[in-house]
């Protein structure tokens, strides 16, 4: 009450609504040093203030992340040279990062230039979200006045005394690359992150968090929202564990943290971009954390008008490729169908896993494959997770950002202790490639735990090609159609979104009976799920659609076979030599070294084959042949019998 006015007349307070690039890009340009604390930073943007602004000198206090291993695996996420170069900065004193001892909410910004000054208040972080302000909006003040007035003092003041009792980040690294050693740079860096990495994996934390989650679903509607979790023994544990929650503002109490279960259901899913989900096998249902509120995903099934509607509900929106161009829209339906299964799939996939493991033990590791959704822009895709996440929730929830697909985010989800699907739209594979295979290669196989529920993961992408190693751990499904919006499109949509659909609810009650009696997995991990909906079918007195997947989609339709007979007999791009052990197929010479790899993508991985230039040699003959010919079922004499050349 005793502090002097900061505001005078010459001083201007100016608005601004973030809610495109241009509007956070704006903030910042004619400066070249910056002081910031921020809720959390994204490392990219520090070395693009630096590196493309022009930045002399940036230092940050960062409230959160920034001491736990999660921020480490979006460096290891970034790249080596993005840590690299940090680290760089950082060895010159030009990058300064603060890591608080408790947590920081408060975000501003001090900003100098050769004209002056610059404070800026706002709810933004300094990350990439906040910059590309295409999935949030957020505001800020600013005042620009000279180094000298009184307003820029006490904020430097104040920012001097959010620093009080922080640290130095990666300031082991830089020790570690002070030190003589044998190891190249690039070695301690990698060295340094894979340390990093194995913090993560620590079965108490996740222990606890796993208690945490149970106990946050077990709330009733009318009883005590607040519940007690014992913090774990293990001192690191329990730090990770006290940061975790701690947004929510727990109280302590000895080694025990007494927790708001709804304000903790609410954290998850605001922070996190998912809710907490989780099965319980022997009450048989789902219980579901959305907006603060622990709801119940399981019902017996009601009278048959009541799940006919529901089935005319799926099958109207199925019926939406109609609207759309598309060379076979049964077979895009027929995808469109099995993309669903998975999706009501998704939160069994945990339990699969485990029936899987104890059936196979380590002879076989792999887990559930993970849903593809691939095919150009404007085909659907987007639409289709937030139809599915819909009849999931029961309410709207948007998918993840193909960006914010991270080891790290990863991670996090199978610590938390959820079974709701983490779903990624529109993954840049050129971008994520290292995420993408490391994540695919070790998710089911290495970091699962039976103990510890862990979500399965769905991707949508518009690349098309796929290595080998992908192909036999994703289900890949092509959206074979494209839309043009427009109104009358918009609004048949809506009124498609607007209509309420239990169909989850009593699809997750008949999944866990019928589960239940199955007995061991089968390898078509939609198996069940195709079982379910005809039931469903059934007591509603309705007969299947004819697109219905009465059998793994990769059965009934290879969009992979499809491509290679189009490539062969209607372009003539490219000719086949069946020789004694082999098939040779060569290109065209104006077909690029990349359009073969990718027709190379298509090719089922039972048929051993090797790219060289623009030939692909294929050793496995005999099953490419049945693949071509064969596919579809039918032993007729096949068309290039008559084009090809034989030995």
């Amino acid at each position: 009450m005793t502090q002097r006015p900061l505001f005078c007349d010459a001083i201007q307070l100016q608005t601004k609504v973030i809610a495109r690039r241009p509007d956070f890009e704006s903030l910042f340009e004619g400066f070249t040093a910056l002081r910031a604390v921020s809720y959390v930073v994204s490392p990219a943007l520090l070395l693009d203030f630096m590196d493309q602004r022009g930045y002399e000198r940036v230092e940050v206090l960062v409230g959160e992340k920034l001491a736990a291993g999660e921020y480490r695996e979006q460096l290891a996420d970034a790249g080596r040279d993005v840590l690299d170069r940090l680290a760089q900065r950082m060895e010159k004193g030009d990058l300064v990062i603060h890591v608080p001892d408790r947590i920081v909410h408060s975000k501003f910004y001090l900003l100098e230039g050769p004209k002056g000054v610059r404070v800026i208040v706002t709810s933004a972080n300094l990350t990439e979200t906040a910059r590309r302000a295409s999935r949030q909006t957020n505001y800020a003040w600013t005042v620009d006045c000279d180094r000298g007035d009184p307003l820029f003092a006490r904020m430097v003041a104040d920012y001097e005394r959010h620093l009080s009792g922080s640290t130095r980040f990666l300031g082991d690294l830089l020790e570690l690359l002070k030190q003589e050693n044998s190891l190249t740079r690039a070695e301690l860096i990698e060295m340094w992150l894979r340390q990093s990495g194995a913090e993560e994996n620590d079965a108490d934390t996740r222990k606890a968090l796993h208690e945490l989650a149970a106990h946050a679903l077990a709330l009733s509607a009318e009883g005590e929202p607040v519940f007690t979790l014992q913090l774990p023994s293990n001192p690191r544990a329990r730090r990770e564990t006290e940061r975790f929650v701690a947004p929510v503002n727990p109280r302590t109490s000895g080694d025990a943290l007494h927790v708001d279960g709804r304000a903790y259901l609410r954290y998850v899913q605001e922070r996190h971009g998912f809710p907490l989900l989780r099965v319980d096998t022997e009450r048989r249902h789902l219980i579901l954390g959305i907006d603060g509120v622990p709801q119940r995903l399981s019902e017996p099934l009601p009278e048959p008008p009541d799940v006919a509607r529901a089935l005319t509900g799926v099958e109207a929106y199925l019926d939406s490729v109609e609207w759309g161009e598309g060379t076979d829209p049964t077979a895009t339906k027929t995808g469109m169908f099995e993309a669903l299964l998975y999706m009501f799939f998704a939160p069994f996939a945990h339990e699969y896993m485990k029936e899987r493991r104890a059936r196979y033990g380590s002879i076989d590791a792999r887990g559930p494959r993970l849903l593809y959704i691939c095919g150009d822009s404007q085909n659907g895709k987007s639409t289709f997770f937030r139809y599915a996440m819909k009849l999931l929730a029961g309410r709207a929830l948007e998918p993840l950002s193909g960006a914010q697909l991270t080891k790290g985010r990863v991670r996090t989800a199978t610590t938390i202790g959820t079974t709701f699907p983490l779903v990624f739209d529109d993954v840049m594979l050129t971008q994520k490639a290292a995420v993408f295979e490391e994540v695919l290669k070790t998710y089911w196989e290495v970091w699962w735990r039976e103990e510890f529920v862990s979500p399965q993961i769905i991707l949508s992408s518009n690349n098309a090609t796929l290595k080998e190693w992908a192909r036999s751990r994703v289900k890949r499904i092509d959206f074979d159609v494209h839309f043009s919006p427009d109104g009358r499109t918009k609004e048949r949509l809506a009124a498609l979104f607007a209509e309420p659909n239990p169909i989850f609810r009593w699809f997750s009650h008949l999944y866990l009976q019928t589960w239940a009696e199955a007995g061991s997995p089968d390898e078509d991990e939609l198996c069940t799920a195709r079982q379910v909906f005809r039931s469903l079918y059934a007591h509603a007195g309705r007969q299947l659609p004819g697109y219905f997947p009465v059998e793994p989609l990769e059965k009934l339709y290879d969009p992979g076979r499809k491509a290679w007979r189009d490539l062969v007999r209607r372009l003539g791009k490219a000719k086949i030599d069946w020789e004694a052990d082999r098939a040779v197929v060569r290109f065209s010479g104006d077909m690029q070294r990349f359009e073969v790899a990718q027709y190379a993508s298509l090719l089922p991985p039972s048929v051993k084959h090797g790219q060289r230039g623009s030939t692909i040699v294929i050793e496995s003959r005999d099953v490419f042949r049945r693949w071509l010919e064969n596919g579809d079922g039918r032993r007729s004499r096949p068309w290039w019998s008559r084009i090809l050349r034989r030995d």
